[in-house]
């Protein structure tokens, strides 16, 4: 009935045999038993909402009303209560510690994580049909992938490929990225064509299902549309969680650039304008990795300096655990970047992880799986605490010069606080540039749409959101 499963290691630390140190042995419910009580629980969903609209006309006939009232009740609170358990069955069960054994077998190993409480379970349900509403408004836009998904087919069957998919992390794993090259003009002129065009690198974001939305296929057409706009789009393959930890994201996303740096320039992209863009999680996952570099940098200078000034505040602000800031991989040189593009961006772990636990979704979301899970651990892979705790020594040189933040005013899931606290901290540490964009309707759905979309019809703000990234790009 118990599996014991060790956490996967990171293919960078498997080539240098080092052992990662958040690694350990954890003790779930078997596959067997957790699909079983998964299925259970979809069925008895299926037949609370059967009985719902029964009920719903049991009240309308007379000597039946009373007793409909009772199972109209009663088949809500099923339901509400058999939807919390089947997601937490599907994806919960290595979420808490209170769950897990180590060394002997306990009752608790063969009883599976669920929520109990009422309000908790209500919290679960609303969330979950908010997903399903939004997975909804993603119809057309799926039904646009797959034929823009053929036409890339086509193309490369007839010997005029639109992309080339090329393993970018050899031999430390098989990760591969998608190279879209610029669209070219017949009218362009030969010092632009010799220059090269702007690359956008645009780095998948992660929600359920992870497999699905951080694979870098399912954002041909934000790749379609920036190479329209004569653009050199690159789409790399990222490692989440529950593959790895956010070490292993870190340490593919730098060998992904690395690798941009010193190739682009074969696509007809231009190595001194490269733009770093993401939403979500991986706007999180592309400011920790600037913030590390320029941190650790920084902590090197102020050391190397001598001052006794400034090694003294160096010790007072970079408190434990910040101070143990380090690059993952720093062996793999990251290229100069023109500019950074946040959309939606998450940029505080601790904010981010409070506001999931006021929706109820801390324990389905991958984010404190995928960054933690400890507080420590919080801290070192929140950009705004690196930033916040190091801003006296950090020298602005180290980071992009400059950051276009879009954000939407009704986003209910990264509120648009987190943008303006990582607008306000770039701004104290020097960056030259710091633009805030803010869009009151614009949810956070919105904001992949207005990427993926080509009109208004399904996403009311993709011109003036294009059209912000267009006037940033040089």
């Amino acid at each position: 009935m118990v599996t014991v499963k060790e956490q996967p290691r990171s293919h960078f630390e498997h080539s240098n045999g080092r052992k990662k140190s958040n690694s350990r042995i954890q003790m779930t419910l078997s596959p067997t038993l957790q699909s079983l009580m998964l299925w259970i629980s979809l069925l008895i969903t299926s037949g609370a909402l059967a009985m719902v609209p029964i009920s719903v006309i049991g009240i309308f006939i007379p000597f039946v009303s009373l007793f409909a009232w009772v199972a109209l009740f009663s088949s809500m609170i099923i339901t509400m209560y058999a939807i919390a358990w089947s997601s937490y069955l599907f994806v919960a069960q290595q979420d808490s510690s209170v769950y897990t054994s180590l060394g002997s077998s306990s009752l608790s190993s063969y009883v599976p994580f669920l929520p109990w409480t009422p309000e908790r379970c209500f919290k679960v349900t609303l969330s979950v049909c908010r997903y399903i509403r939004t997975c909804a408004g993603f119809l057309w836009l799926s039904i646009d992938w797959y034929f823009q998904y053929r036409y890339t087919c086509r193309c490369r069957k007839a010997g005029l490929p639109v992309f080339e998919s090329i393993n970018y992390s050899i031999p430390f794993s098989h990760k591969k990225l998608d190279v879209y090259p610029a669209a070219i003009e017949q009218d362009k002129n030969m010092y632009q064509e010799i220059r090269g065009s702007p690359v956008v690198v645009f780095v998948p974001t992660a929600f359920f299902p992870v497999q699905l939305t951080s694979h870098r296929k399912a954002y041909i057409q934000l790749a379609l549309n920036m190479q329209q706009l004569g653009y050199c789009v690159v789409i790399p393959d990222i490692t989440y969680y529950p593959k790895d930890r956010i070490r292993q994201s870190v340490v593919d996303l730098r060998l992904a650039l690395s690798w941009v740096g010193a190739h682009i320039a074969t696509y007809r992209g231009d190595p001194s304008r490269i733009y770093l863009m993401g939403t979500g999680c991986s706007a999180e996952l592309i400011t920790l990795t600037l913030a590390q570099e320029a941190v650790v940098l920084s902590r090197a200078l102020s050391d190397t300096n001598g001052s006794d000034e400034g090694n003294n505040r160096f010790r007072k602000e970079m408190e434990i655990p910040l101070k143990r800031t380090e690059i993952y991989a720093p062996q793999v040189r990251l290229p100069a970047f023109a500019g950074v593009i946040l959309i939606a961006g998450l940029s505080d772990l601790i904010k981010g992880y409070l506001h999931e636990c006021e929706l109820g979704v801390e324990h389905l979301s991958f984010l404190h799986r995928w960054a933690g899970p400890q507080s420590k651990q919080y801290l070192m892979h929140s950009p705004t605490h690196l930033l916040d705790y190091s801003k006296s020594i950090i020298d602005p040189s180290f980071l992009p010069p400059r950051f276009l933040l879009i954000h939407g005013g009704s986003d209910g899931y990264v509120p648009i606080s987190q943008s303006i606290l990582l607008k306000s901290l770039l701004q104290d540490v020097g960056v030259e540039l710091v633009d805030l964009q803010a869009f009151r309707d614009m949810t956070h759905a919105d904001t992949l749409k207005s990427l993926l979309a080509r009109s208004t019809r399904v996403a009311p703000h993709a011109m003036t959101v294009m059209t912000a990234i267009y006037r940033f790009i040089l």
